[in-house]
């Protein structure tokens, strides 16, 4: 980051919508919104804060970046960038100028997306045919699961070549692989299973509320980007699909009550665990299917509903330089944090943007009809989290423990 500015492309990326396609540690590549591309053209330097469209030229910096779009000058963009990330105004709309370039490369054919019992069926013989490393056995052991309970989810680790063999193998199993997130036709006319050396990890299956398997979420083994799973999806290749972010079920469908939390192995753990039913989104704020889960959670009997999104929804936003590797870059940075109260704008940002998904929750609630309480844990004297339990599964697991 700047040491000038307490925000970077990235953020400016976020703030814009930006349809990121490519991610890695220095750069993103992203649709251009100045002419309109949709194949990831616009780059964006994470190191240098600046960006360039291979397709239409346009380049500059973060505060271009912003500026161009709403044409403002930098001062001006500077101002909107930081009411918009720290403050409470809204970020503004901006209209896609498509600008005219002679040559266009070919939009990416999707599928269409299978039906959910083409998906179970699939993904069942899919999952059959890989195994479950001992360091991922380990890892789900310490983490609080026993064996019966990993053998039961069907957890797998996700395969390192012979994607072509495997897929051929369902094929031949007479399952279809077209429309299944994760699998794509190549340019000679073959199937195959998409993974790259970054997407190593464990598969964890995202079933329905009839307990078909419609998707599969990676843990990874190296996170990057500040991600430790990402989905399996192709939707980058032909013939490939989206995965959709569908809500995962983890118990009972139409229980009483019902705890949301984010991701499916927390969800699956805090069942467990507890014996309760739990519907868990990719993210605090990927709720885009979160409703008609819940309406069909109700339909079939659900009655309440507690929010057991993490604890970092009361994080702290007292700057102690040590929300990332950026802080040393902040003007605060040498601040003493010990003797003066400084807010962090980015944790200040991470909160609301976690609190904006609990609201979206409870209006979801709201519109339905489900009462519904946030659920918390390891909180301070001041009703701040205390920063020792961070999810909803580490509170049961730490329960567990104790008794």
């Amino acid at each position: 980051m700047d040491q000038d500015f307490p925000f970077t492309i990235r953020d400016v990326a976020g703030l814009l919508r930006l349809h990121i396609r490519h991610k890695n540690a220095i750069s993103y590549d992203a649709d251009c919104p100045f002419c309109g591309e949709k194949k990831g053209k616009l780059n964006l330097n994470l190191k240098k804060n600046v960006f360039k469209c291979n397709r239409c030229g346009e380049s500059g910096g973060m505060l271009a970046l912003y500026g161009k779009l709403y044409g403002v000058d930098n001062k001006t963009a500077r101002q909107e960038i930081e009411e918009a990330l720290y403050g409470n105004v809204p970020a503004k709309e901006y209209k896609v100028t498509v600008k005219t370039v002679e040559k266009q490369e070919p939009e990416i054919e999707n599928s269409p997306p299978a039906s959910d019992e083409v998906k179970h069926k699939t993904y069942t013989m899919f999952f059959s045919l890989l195994a479950l490393a001992e360091t991922h056995k380990q890892k789900l052991l310490k983490r609080g699961f026993t064996e019966e309970q990993i053998d039961k989810n069907g957890y797998k680790s996700t395969p390192v070549f012979g994607f072509k063999g495997l897929t051929r193998k369902l094929l031949e199993a007479g399952c279809t692989v077209k429309g299944v997130p994760g699998f794509y036709q190549e340019e000679d006319g073959e199937w195959s299973v998409y993974f790259n050396p970054k997407s190593g990890g464990f598969l964890i299956p995202v079933r329905n509320l009839d307990g078909l398997i419609v998707g599969a979420q990676i843990r990874l083994d190296r996170p990057y980007d500040g991600r430790k799973y990402i989905w399996l999806s192709s939707a980058s290749f032909p013939m490939g699909v989206s995965s959709g972010s569908p809500v995962h079920l983890a118990g009972t469908p139409g229980a009483k009550t019902v705890f949301v939390t984010e991701g499916p192995l927390k969800g699956d753990l805090s069942h467990a665990l507890s014996g309760r039913t739990f519907g868990c989104v990719p993210g605090v704020n990927q709720h885009a299917n979160l409703q008609l889960f819940l309406k069909s959670m109700k339909a079939a009997g659900t009655e309440f509903v507690y929010e057991a999104y993490d604890m970092d929804k009361l994080v702290k936003t007292v700057c102690r330089g040590d929300y990332n590797e950026d802080c040393i870059h902040c003007p605060h940075y040498r601040e003493d944090w010990k003797n003066r109260v400084i807010l962090c704008k980015k944790k200040q940002m991470k909160r609301q943007n976690i609190q904006r998904g609990c609201g979206k929750l409870a209006g979801i609630c709201k519109e339905l009809g489900l009462p519904g309480k946030t659920l918390t844990w390891d909180l301070d004297k001041d009703g701040d989290w205390a920063e020792h339990v961070k999810g909803v599964d580490d509170y049961l697991f730490q329960l567990e423990q104790n008794k």
